[in-house]
């Protein structure tokens, strides 16, 4: 006679337990599980049924088991559509692999237009235990402050004179996952304490809301501006600043990573080749070396765009010097002569302070018009009023 099972303890099989009440209310069922029961029942109940149940909660701990088991034995996954060979990209890879295991810490990512921050982002997404939760994305300067908090916090029924309806915002829909904050330097004074608060808390409110929301979001910020910088010229909170550099990622420029040029280019090859439902694109012998010494100002996304662009005038899917733009191809020399702005005692201007002197130059040409000259410099007109207020020195 087979010996009977061990006396179960209540706190120990707690996860599972199913609460025996002799009042089946709904509302009672939907109470403890949400306190984590695994399942209820009326009394009077069978034993056979109570027996079947834990035979089920037993099975379901032993499948659980079993996947995180298979979890952490399987090899670690490439980052999405990250492609390199380079020390500088492995380096960075080993980083992302780290902070993408590092739970809610807070992420900032710095690194120049174009050079992937984005996809670094998603990938810390995709390594982390949050890969099943949502993946949700909000680009600080495309919206104007009111409209940027509402859809950041969303905002109650009647909050101003367009909400006719609640409306959650993108932290309540990231619960779970990771919501990403590109150009988080262009985000306005105002909203930067809200946010603060969001992050050391997980507490918010809505727009025109009394009651007080929290949500499980893990915040990854990106930014090409030095942000060490804005904070010591006033333009952003330290203390918000430091609480999103808690884990920090530096995304180098495709020049530093020549390496990674070849392999990138047949990647994007690759991808156009299968959308434009043609067999084989490839790089012509001549191309490999005018790709590898292009400076690359526009980083990755460039070179996208470039690869893009010769696989639509790829007649016999090879692509060749005809196929590149001619600053690529040499057809136009890049120039080398250009004027050094500097300050009174004949010291060049930072970065910062050249592109404020010249988005001021280009208003002026628009005869003082914002949005035709931020259309000029190729930005939003929000970007170009933070340019304009990026330095209080006076133009070269």
């Amino acid at each position: 006679m087979p010996s009977p099972p061990p006396r179960l303890r209540p706190r120990r099989w707690r996860w599972w337990a199913r609460p025996a009440t002799a009042y089946p209310e709904v509302r009672t069922a939907v109470a403890a599980l949400q306190a984590g029961a695994y399942d209820w029942l009326s009394k009077p109940f069978d034993l056979d049924d109570l027996a079947e149940l834990v035979r089920r909660a037993l099975e379901t701990r032993r499948l659980r088991h079993e996947v995180a088991w298979r979890r952490a034995q399987a090899p670690a996954p490439r980052p999405a559509d990250v492609v390199g060979v380079s020390e500088a990209f492995t380096g960075l890879l080993d980083m992302t692999r780290r902070v993408a295991a590092a739970g809610r810490v807070p992420v900032l990512i710095r690194g120049e237009s174009g050079s992937g921050k984005e996809y670094v982002a998603r990938s810390i997404h995709d390594l982390s235990n949050r890969a099943s939760g949502p993946w949700v994305t909000l680009n600080c300067a495309a919206l104007p402050e009111g409209l940027l908090e509402s859809e950041l916090f969303g905002h109650e029924r009647g909050a101003f004179t367009d909400a006719r309806q609640t409306k959650r915002g993108l932290i309540e829909l990231a619960d779970g996952g990771v919501l990403f904050l590109d150009e988080i330097g262009d985000l306005s004074p105002a909203l930067q304490p809200k946010l603060l608060r969001v992050l050391e808390t997980g507490a918010f409110r809505r727009v025109g809301g009394q009651k007080e929301l929290t949500s499980d979001v893990r915040f990854v910020a990106a930014t090409h501006r030095d942000l060490a910088r804005m904070v010591r010229d006033g333009r952003f909170r330290e203390d918000l600043y430091y609480r999103l550099n808690v884990a920090a990622i530096d995304v180098p420029p495709l020049r530093a990573r020549r390496a990674d040029i070849l392999p990138l280019a047949r990647h994007f090859l690759s991808r156009v080749a299968a959308a434009m439902d043609v067999d084989r694109l490839t790089l012509g012998a001549e191309t490999h070396a005018l790709l590898e010494r292009y400076a690359w100002p526009g980083n990755v996304r460039e070179l996208r765009n470039v690869m893009e662009r010769a696989a639509i005038l790829a007649d016999d899917g090879v692509i060749g010097r005809r196929q590149l733009p001619p600053e690529i191809s040499g057809a136009v020399e890049p120039t080398t002569s250009y004027t050094v702005l500097t300050r009174d005692d004949g010291t060049p201007v930072s970065l910062a302070e050249a592109e404020a002197a010249h988005a001021r130059a280009v208003v002026a040409w628009a005869g003082g018009n914002k949005t035709r000259a931020a259309e000029v410099l190729d930005i939003s007109r929000m970007t170009l009023r933070a340019k304009l207020a990026e330095t209080s020195a006076d133009e070269p």
